[in-house]
């Protein structure tokens, strides 16, 4: 009989590799690919592919993509975690099995598991086949992306961004693209799935529709596309299926707001760049907002992070938001002066501490009116594009003269 031809997704797990090497050197079953990138799982020809419950693309449509055409797929779970095999249960997958199972048990089990026909290669369908027909106009709705260095709370001012913008047009999303510390999801309390995956399954590969990806926060009404599963999942995440999912969403929606990973530096590898997400997005972006706290440190790591988005940015003007600001003016004046000093940006504000921030958070809810939402609306304020394109500095500015006196020669 002829060996049966599987894919093994790519995956640490010992598992992987002693399955691998006990086929190459017993024969039994011939590996046709390894598949570490989901299009691979979809262009190849095998008949039944052998997967991780871990694998960060195992989404029900891209089972369902599989079945389509005409392949099964083996799900591997880990006993020691309890609700592994339940998940990959309701994928609706084809088999599963122990990961401390043997080579023989892999096999017995893969061979009961072959489709009963294949397609030839040359009628497998195209993973960027008549299933999906981009819509091909230009996108109308302006990116905004919200960054800045660590630990100055540019995920909360996405979120009231986010919140705010919803509240004046019901056609504005949240994505969370930090591919680093994803936690817009968690933050709001809202399922990690569907997230980024299942919005780059429906855009690049055709399955399922991307408005199912979406997630509405219940108190505010705000659509959100969740991040990453984990942060492993970042190698996973290649720029262009992103920026493919931004434009399908500007396409249908006045704005998208994204939030990104503090890192953007340029960190070359033998594989793809670690945080190239941040960077293609901020090229991208039609406004940027730097948000940093309001200490020496904080402005320190602001300008040096300014002064790399200028180089991957130097048109988009960037606002930039000074989080948990001291209150007294003199302090406030001392701070606006360094950075004007140093780069005199599109507006500057300031948002004072809120306790009502940090019990959001523990409830799990967007803030609740106060200090901080005021304070974030008057920067939504800022980022109208009406007053970059009159060439007027908004009022935010003035206020920032107005702070810094004659010492800036602002004034």
């Amino acid at each position: 009989m002829t060996e049966p031809e599987i894919a093994l997704v790519f995956s640490p797990e010992p598992w992987v590799e002693n399955l691998h090497r006990h086929f190459a050197d017993h024969g039994g079953a011939r590996i046709r690919q390894v598949v570490m990138d989901q299009r691979l799982a979809l262009d190849e020809d095998y008949g039944v592919l052998v997967v991780s419950h871990r694998w960060p693309a195992l989404t029900r449509g891209f089972v369902d993509a599989i079945h389509e055409r005409n392949r099964t797929i083996l799900g591997v779970f880990d006993p020691e975690e309890p609700t592994a095999r339940a998940f990959l249960a309701d994928l609706g997958l084809d088999g599963v099995i122990a990961n401390d199972a043997a080579p023989a048990e892999f096999l017995a089990t893969i061979l009961t598991l072959l489709p009963t026909s294949r397609p030839r290669p040359e009628d497998a369908l195209d993973p960027l086949d008549a299933t999906y027909e981009p819509d091909r106009a230009p996108a109308r709705g302006r990116l905004l992306v919200v960054g800045g260095p660590a630990g100055g709370g540019n995920t909360e001012i996405a979120i009231e961004l986010g919140r705010r913008s919803a509240s004046m047009s019901d056609r504005v999303v949240l994505v969370d693209a930090d591919d680093v510390a994803p936690a817009i999801a968690q933050r709001l309390s809202l399922p990690i799935e569907p997230n980024l995956r299942t919005a780059i399954d429906a855009v690049e590969f055709g399955m399922g529709e991307l408005e199912s990806s979406l997630l509405v926060e219940s108190s505010s009404g705000c659509t959100i596309l969740a991040g990453l599963p984990n942060v492993g999942a970042w190698a996973q995440l290649r720029p262009a299926e992103l920026t493919d999912v931004l434009a399908a969403l500007a396409r249908h929606h006045a704005g998208v707001v994204v939030n990104i990973a503090s890192r953007i530096e340029n960190v070359p590898g033998p594989g793809r760049a670690r945080y190239a997400i941040g960077r293609t997005l901020l090229a991208e972006a039609d406004a940027i907002v730097a948000v940093t706290t309001g200490t020496p440190v904080g402005v320190t790591r602001l300008l040096a992070w300014v002064a790399e988005v200028r180089v991957l940015a130097p048109v988009a003007p960037v606002h930039i938001v000074v989080n948990r600001a001291p209150t007294d003016r003199f302090t406030r004046s001392e701070i606006a002066a360094e950075i004007v000093r140093t780069y005199p940006p599109a507006s500057l504000s300031f948002v004072p501490d809120d306790d009502r921030v940090a019990a959001a958070s523990w409830l799990g809810t967007v803030v609740a009116a106060g200090p901080f939402t005021r304070a974030v609306a008057e920067v939504l304020a800022q980022l109208q594009p009406s007053a970059s394109r009159t060439g007027q500095r908004p009022s935010g500015s003035r206020f920032v003269r107005r702070l810094v006196g004659s010492r800036t020669g602002l004034t």
